[in-house]
């Protein structure tokens, strides 16, 4: 499903998209490490395999994406994300063989989200998160190959953080809509056919004193893997995500 521009602009994606490479740009190098371990992995997972299609969801602005090694092991990579920034569509034109798809990667959650807000301020009542978080996102026909590409932790709180402004859901209802969003993403992801890397904790170390504050990111139940490697990607040394807080994120990647 294509995400319209008047949903991209809500729940602010060109915003977000622009932090992250400003955030990428100021941490000086403290995210080298990640970057090369998710690449790492991506291609060991696909080497001496081919594909007609392959996926990336949550292709960003290919900081952590092989290009090189994802061109020639398939005939068509899809880049899936709510906005592509002008660099990279500049960079794949020059490659030939990837596609980039503005995508709404919850299949429909996010205008869901939406009418779910106009009806709150209509009639003031709540709707429930089983109700609109009831759609799954499809990818082009024929993909024989998804990546799941730091999305997981983040396809809940696309709709969360949008819904919090406008309806007084409870912490357990939040919690249910990342759930059920975040197990739909994984119903994509078949064995064989598919990997997923995901940020799972986030650690916020004081600077001042070094105590330690954890928050789990993933709300379901990760799903069997035949080859599973975790690493810490060093997300903010500065403290400026989180004032006076160094934040460190605990990654694992599944080879499904």
């Amino acid at each position: 499903m294509e995400i319209s521009r008047n949903l991209a602009r809500r729940f602010g994606f060109q915003a977000e998209c622009q932090g992250l490479i400003n955030r990428y740009i100021n941490v000086d190098g403290a995210w080298d490490e990640h970057l090369e371990n998710t690449k790492r992995f991506i291609r060991s997972t696909i080497a001496g395999r081919k594909f007609n299609n392959l996926a990336v969801l949550g292709s960003g602005w290919l900081l952590d994406l092989p290009v090189e090694e994802l061109s020639q092991a398939a005939g068509r990579v899809w880049l899936y994300d709510a906005v592509h920034p002008s660099q990279v569509m500049h960079k794949i034109r020059k490659i030939g063989n990837f596609t980039a798809v503005k995508a709404d990667i919850t299949g429909g959650v996010l205008a869901n989200a939406l009418e779910a807000v106009r009806q709150y301020k209509k009639v003031r009542e709540k709707t429930l998160p089983v109700s609109f978080c009831n759609a799954q996102f499809k990818p082009e026909a024929g993909q024989d190959f998804i990546i799941s590409l730091n999305l997981l932790s983040q396809i809940g709180v696309m709709v969360t953080g949008y819904l919090e402004r406008h309806i007084p859901y409870s912490a357990a209802e939040l919690d249910e809509i990342r759930y059920r969003l975040q197990t739909a993403h994984l119903q994509l992801l078949l064995p064989g056919k598919s990997c997923l890397i995901t940020d799972t904790e986030e650690r916020s170390y004081d600077l001042s004193d070094g105590s330690l504050e954890t928050s789990q990111l993933i709300n379901c139940e990760m799903p069997e893997a035949r080859r599973t490697e975790t690493w810490e990607w060093q997300f903010d040394p500065p403290g400026d995500y989180k004032p006076g807080k160094r934040t460190v994120m605990k990654v694992v990647a599944l080879e499904l």
